[in-house]
């Protein structure tokens, strides 16, 4: 087996995206008060007893769904990882956006099928094109759509038009639409958009991670369209074979954090209050970068202006102006930058303008 890393950005994110005093790396929100938690103790009691039972019926009660039909995961990566070892088998053919998540389009090939790309272009807005994806699946024994919703890392938000658009792509090629909703939490709710309420082959994935923070509980889940409820043994069998369950401790807390939402949400009002009109401004009127500014959301994808090696500048940004962005090569788009806003405002405020005067001091020579 080959030792090629299939998930660089993780390597860089553990490693590497923290160095400097002004983090602008981060796509999700800071762990938040530990005090919603209070009151709960250490459970070593079987998961099947009672906290995993209990879990599912809340998201299923949240989700407008059957309890039947969701599945607990470990977090979103693991979610992604069953649907892959459920859906992305040998001869299938997996369409997936770029840029993308490094999972997107590095999971079909791990587990034996063929990944294909279909570009999200910044000039469009960053939409994924239904037609693009008819031509990437076009032909396929049994085609597939692997896609973020938001979009990691731009930020846009498609419709529920979109979406339902998109699903259809894939029923056309025999396969499933996978959506990773992990940022779907930062939109109001009366504009979240769930595939698997929308199209009977699509499936939702989602976590406690971005929105609330709450990363470190590894709670995710699997929400499963009309056509694939009588699955849900195979997609559990999957799940089994890769983790079996989330520990019953944070089963217990993930319980806790959704009866907690409100109040979980708190902080992230704040940086939409206080910090993300600055980054706005930062996006729409740094000459230096072009941006689509997403309506909702933390992150953004700007290109930077004359600038094709983004690892480069990432290093000289961190090493001279002591301030964390993310390359764009990640991301399979070299040239931009993942630019996040979860900070305070003055701490924001700080980072932007180191930012902008590492990008002129690189762009002038100083970094090479």
């Amino acid at each position: 087996m080959s030792d090629a890393l299939h998930f660089p950005y993780m390597f860089w994110a553990q490693r590497e995206s923290f160095r400097s005093p002004y983090c602008l790396s981060q796509s999700g929100m800071p762990s938040p008060d530990p005090a919603f938690l209070e009151g709960l103790s250490w459970d070593l009691a079987p998961q099947q007893a009672d906290a995993l039972p209990a879990l599912r019926a809340r998201l299923a009660e949240l989700f407008g769904t059957d309890p039947a039909r969701v599945v607990v995961t470990a977090g979103t990566s693991t979610a992604m990882a069953v649907c892959a070892t459920r859906w992305f088998t040998p001869g299938a053919r997996v369409a997936h956006e770029l840029p993308c998540y490094d999972p997107l389009r590095t999971l079909a090939p791990r587990f034996g099928a063929e990944a294909v790309a279909v570009e999200r272009r910044a000039d469009e807005g960053w939409k994924l094109s239904p037609t693009r994806v008819r031509a990437a699946l076009d032909g396929a024994r049994t085609g597939h759509l692997f896609l973020s919703n938001p979009h990691n890392p731009s930020g846009l938000a498609q419709s529920a038009e979109d979406i339902v658009a998109l699903a259809a792509e894939a029923e056309r090629a025999g396969g499933v639409l996978i959506s990773d909703e992990v940022y779907q939490e930062f939109l109001p709710p009366d504009e979240r958009v769930h595939a698997f309420a929308l199209a009977p082959n699509a499936v939702s994935i989602g976590s406690l991670t971005k929105g609330y923070g709450l990363g470190a509980l590894r709670i995710g889940w699997i929400l499963l369209g009309d056509a694939l409820a009588e699955r849900v043994d195979s997609v559990l069998d999957s799940l089994f074979l890769l983790t079996v369950d989330p520990a019953t401790p944070c089963l217990r807390a993930g319980r806790r954090a959704l009866d907690e939402l409100p109040r979980l949400l708190q902080p992230l009002r704040r940086i939409e209050h206080e910090s993300r009109p600055l980054w706005e401004r930062w996006l729409t009127d740094c000459d230096a970068v072009e941006s689509y500014v997403p309506r909702h959301g933390l992150i953004a994808f700007p290109r930077v202006k004359g600038v094709d090696d983004t690892r480069a500048l990432v290093a000289h940004l961190q090493a001279k102006h002591g301030v964390d962005v993310v390359p764009g090569e990640f991301f399979g788009a070299p040239g931009h930058l993942r630019v996040g806003c979860g900070l305070p405002a003055e701490s924001l405020r700080e980072g932007l303008a180191r930012l902008e005067r590492g990008i002129a001091d690189y762009c002038s020579g100083g970094g090479r």
